[in-house]
């Protein structure tokens, strides 16, 4: 008997007829903690989005087309069905839902891991709020309890000087708008915001900076829920720089934060205090941020919930001056480590050694700088045919030799002291056919198209995202994500509300392009059986001038490690192209890249 199957054991003694999961915890994380990997334990599917939904005979697996490749090679065997979202023939998780509701079935969550958005646009008729189908079901599998999660508590202040902005200023924008909005509570269970609020950071996700917690702010106080377990799984190492001091446990983080006018209580308490809230108030929080779970406590109080985050995501998109004279100082380091790797790569004979072990070469080269406390992400390393899995992993006992005469992709970043990069390059090994030369250049043509734009304030990525996809739109291609996502301040390496997609949200409005908004640059061509492209650009979101018909923004490029000119055909790019390609190789090579 399988995991799976002991599932649908533990869903029938409770009436449910389909059971939803997903990799997610209590803060709708995109990473998340090794604990909150369920789907990844039952399915094997180990992509960051995917949501499993598990029928008495049959289950299915919905992700996007970042996912595909990769998911049908991980599912094969598994009686598991690929759900290719946003893809025609296939319904939406809305839709599929929507169908088995209307046949009088049971469909169920864990409440704990959905958030309120979910539930709500979903109409999950049944929630799990313990989770206990899983835990009971590993049980009933294993023999024994699903392993306790290991949780580093560390705590990081972070000072004003490396902030831009002390948190007493951002509660008051955010009490600014509880008052004009006569809201009484604001509720975050966002850890990128919160870690945002309150200048901390943490070590409870891997590559992700953040501390596991809750926020609540009213025009009065403001409370924080902190996780604490003393210590047992802490092991970050406190950094040297003075502007960062790493709290020795809870007691002092208590104490410094009541020297903020911050209350500070244990993580598990958020719960009960919710439970304990006076009735009848208005709150307000991100609904696709707050566990249903949460949410549901509020409803039973007679709430009246409002859909906002205090704008917190966009005041944390737009970088302030400091952010930003940091943030350049961070990519000058990462693109002089990238610049020494690529150049490494195409010196050396490297069809001796694997995807891991050049992934593991480009890794030690970046932390061996002390100012990178950590990756931003698992790098991707990937030659030929795997290249074509947009988020391949390569790991030491499952991955390939560098395959000649094809293509490398590789795409890193690092959490650096001032800022959080990603940068992706793919290079030539040996000699490029012309079919992957052609491709490359309609790659570069739309990364270069996109980083030289000038657009008008008012603009969002959906207005822009056909500059980068149009060389590939010509010839009837399309790469299945977006071209571009924002980039957190030694935070996540995806950050929102802001993107660069064509494809609109269901419901609610774009958020526009702002000065001071970092956002990636990053169209592909992935070719399933051959090989991946895909070249990655940081940009920051710039005033270009203003005129008697309007204010006008333009970007500014943080990444600067040459594009691979053995790759490109120039004949193919017209001259503004070529004007756009020279001006940018020449400020590689200013930065001490060869070229």
């Amino acid at each position: 008997m399988r995991l799976i199957d002991c599932i649908r054991e533990e869903m029938k003694t409770v009436g449910y007829d389909w059971y939803f999961t997903k990799d997610s915890d209590p803060h709708m994380s995109e990473y998340v903690n090794d604990y909150y990997k369920f789907r990844s334990t039952i399915s094997g599917f180990t992509g960051s989005n995917g949501t499993l939904a598990i029928g008495i005979d049959k289950a299915y697996l919905f992700t996007d087309g970042r996912y595909f490749i990769q998911a049908e090679k991980e599912l094969e065997g598994s009686g598991i069905e690929l759900m290719k979202l946003s893809t025609p023939g296939y319904p939406t998780i809305k839709e599929f839902i929507g169908k088995l509701i209307k046949e009088g079935l049971t469909v169920a969550c864990p409440s704990e891991i959905f958030s309120y958005k979910e539930i709500l646009d979903y109409g999950f008729n049944a929630l799990d709020n313990d989770n206990s189908i899983f835990l009971d079901a590993y049980f009933r599998f294993n023999g024994e309890d699903y392993p306790k999660a290991k949780i580093d508590d560390s705590v990081e202040f972070l000072s004003d000087e490396l902030m831009g902005e002390s948190t007493e200023k951002k509660i008051e924008k955010i009490r600014k708008y509880l008052i004009d909005n006569e809201i009484f509570y604001y509720m975050s269970a966002s850890l990128d915001s919160n870690m945002w609020l309150l200048n901390i950071r943490g070590n409870a996700i891997k590559y992700n900076p953040m501390a596991f917690s809750f926020v609540i702010v009213t025009p009065r106080d403001v409370s924080l829920f902190i996780y604490d377990n003393e210590g047992k799984n802490r092991d970050l190492i406190a950094s040297k720089d003075t502007r960062i001091h790493l709290s020795s446990g809870f007691e002092e983080t208590s104490s410094l934060f009541r020297n903020q006018k911050i209350n500070c209580f244990l993580y598990n308490n958020f719960e009960r205090f919710l439970a304990n809230l006076p009735g009848s108030r208005r709150a307000c929080f991100a609904f696709d941020k707050m566990p249903a779970k949460f949410a549901k406590i509020l409803e039973g109080k007679n709430y009246q919930l409002i859909n906002s985050d205090c704008n917190v995501s966009r005041l944390q998109a737009i970088k302030n001056d400091v952010e930003i004279n940091n943030l350049r100082e961070a990519y000058r380091k990462d693109n002089k480590v990238v610049c020494e790797f690529q150049n490494w790569v195409k010196t050396n004979d490297v069809t001796s050694m694997n995807e891991y072990e050049l992934m593991k070469r480009l890794d030690s080269m970046r932390l061996y700088n002390s100012d990178c406390r950590d990756l931003s992400f698992d790098t991707i390393s990937a030659s030929g045919p795997n290249a074509a899995m947009m988020h391949y992993e390569s790991k030491e006992n499952d991955c390939s030799m560098i395959l000649n005469d094809n293509l490398y992709l590789f795409d890193s970043g690092g959490q650096w002291i001032g800022g959080t990069t990603d940068i992706t390059r793919t290079v030539a090994i040996g000699t490029p056919t012309y079919e992957m030369k052609h491709d490359y250049t309609r790659v570069a043509r739309g990364v270069l198209a996109l980083m030289n734009a000038v657009f008008i304030e008012g603009c969002s990525g959906l207005n822009l995202d056909v500059l980068a996809r149009e060389p590939m739109w010509e010839e009837g291609d399309d790469y299945k994500c977006g071209t571009g996502h924002g980039v957190g301040y030694m935070l996540s390496v995806h950050e929102g509300p802001h993107a660069i997609r064509w494809m609109q949200k269901p419901v609610g409005r774009e958020a526009i392009l702002r000065p001071g908004m970092l956002v990636s640059d990053e169209p592909g061509i992935y070719k399933e059986g051959k090989y991946g492209i895909r070249i990655e650009n940081i940009l920051l979101v710039r005033e270009k001038c203003e005129t008697p018909d309007g204010r006008f923004l333009c970007f500014e490029c943080l990444t600067y490690v040459p594009l691979d000119e053995n790759l490109l055909l120039r004949d193919e790019m017209s001259d503004r192209e070529i004007m756009w390609l020279d001006h940018y190789q020449n400020e590689c090579n200013s930065i001490n890249c060869q070229l």
